[in-house]
């Protein structure tokens, strides 16, 4: 069986935990996280450390039998563990965690290191790029594109033809019209329904959903 090291403990690191296990397609061998030791997350999965113990680590497996996933909700913080992995080692491997209920259509293409968790939906021609997260129950009807680093809440809904750019999120059970365009690292709060193109680096909330204000790429919203 392949092995995967999860990095990060948080809460959407658990249910990215259950999802491996559920799916029996790779032995979790630990968890590594640089801030965090979550004791409740290491009942039954070992602490490897930090990021600095990932070249030691590697030294004791086979690198074709062995993949990451990084388990972080946060686009920003996800896209920082990748950039430290690939100055450690460029060849390192990620895995795609797909749960066993995901439905994803035969024709979506797929990059490395997406998470697509309990219940989530992807319909036909979709393209999801690298290191994308879709929660737990999140419909994507198809056509649409989602590029590196972005990722939904749970419940969200998507019509077709929609384009995500990279590092945007789509808050808990939003909704997106079909034919839009969101920008680079906008984030769409919880519960809003977007019927128009949303300009990059913006908060977009409400019914329909408005521009609030610009954001910065490190500004926090989880």
């Amino acid at each position: 069986m392949k092995k995967i090291i999860i990095f990060g403990c948080g809460g959407h690191a658990k249910i990215v935990r259950d999802c491996i296990k559920s799916a029996k397609t790779y032995k979790i061998i630990g968890f590594i996280d640089d801030k965090n030791y979550n004791p409740s997350f290491s009942k039954d999965v070992k602490y490897l450390g930090s990021n600095n113990n990932l070249k030691k680590i590697l030294k004791g497996e086979n690198p074709k039998n062995l993949f990451g996933i990084v388990a972080v909700g946060s686009n920003i913080e996800r896209k920082k563990v990748v950039q430290k992995v690939k100055k450690i080692n460029k060849n390192f491997r990620w895995a795609n965690v797909l749960h066993p209920s995901a439905i994803i259509s035969e024709s979506v293409k797929i990059g490395v290191g997406n998470m697509f968790l309990v219940g989530s939906i992807v319909c036909p021609n979709t393209k999801i790029n690298n290191h994308v997260s879709i929660n737990t129950g999140s419909y994507i009807d198809h056509d649409n594109i989602f590029d590196n680093y972005s990722s939904t809440g749970p419940g969200v809904v998507t019509g077709g033809n929609v384009k995500i750019g990279e590092g945007s999120f789509l808050g808990i059970g939003c909704a997106i019209r079909h034919n839009i365009n969101i920008g680079k690292n906008t984030v769409i709060g919880g519960q809003s329904f977007v019927c128009k193109d949303c300009k990059p680096n913006s908060l977009y909330y409400g019914v329909p959903a408005k521009r609030i204000k610009h954001r910065k790429e490190t500004e926090d919203y989880l």
